[in-house]
């Protein structure tokens, strides 16, 4: 399934929650997607970091590989 399946999917489970759903049910479903995306972007963020790092340091890296 891709990505854009899946987001579909949780965007149909999400619409799907009854208007009768407890408050503090709700509160921790949002409470998790927000966790979620936290991840999202600090895994990102760390990506960047490590693209950073090897660009700056290409030429050491190029004469460890040597």
């Amino acid at each position: 399934m891709s990505t854009t399946e899946l987001k579909e999917e949780i965007q149909k489970a999400v619409e799907q929650l009854p208007e009768s759903a407890p408050e503090n049910l709700l509160q921790e479903v949002l409470g998790y997607i927000q966790n979620v995306n936290t991840k999202i972007a600090e895994r990102a963020q760390r990506a960047e970091y490590v693209k950073e790092i090897i660009a700056e340091d290409e030429e050491v890296f190029r004469k460890l590989a040597q």
